[in-house]
């Protein structure tokens, strides 16, 4: 005769956490050239950014339209190349934030 065991399930920690970590994009407003700040005025990779500071402007034709982030939080990342073309609603900037 075999014995048999049967599987129990123990979790690993005591008792679960969680962080809330919230990733967002600021979105291109309308369709052009992408233009971020120059370097003195405005920096991506870490810095912290307020609800509606301008980040850079997408530039089509005569019209210039300034990429304004409706959300405070770290700047992540750029996701669009300096002067290369951008559809609206195209990811611009990673931001997370609490």
């Amino acid at each position: 005769m075999t014995e048999t065991s049967a599987a129990t399930y123990e979790p690993m920690f005591a008792s679960p956490e969680s962080t809330i970590i919230r990733e967002r994009v600021v979105v291109a407003p309308s369709a052009g050239r992408f233009h971020p700040l120059p370097a003195e005025d405005f920096s991506t990779e870490g810095e912290w950014i307020e609800e509606g500071q301008v980040l850079a402007e997408v530039v089509s034709g005569a019209r210039r339209t300034p990429v304004v982030s409706p959300f405070k939080g770290w700047v992540m990342g750029m996701l669009a190349l300096p002067g290369g073309p951008v559809h609206q609603g195209e990811a611009l900037f990673w931001i997370t934030g609490r």
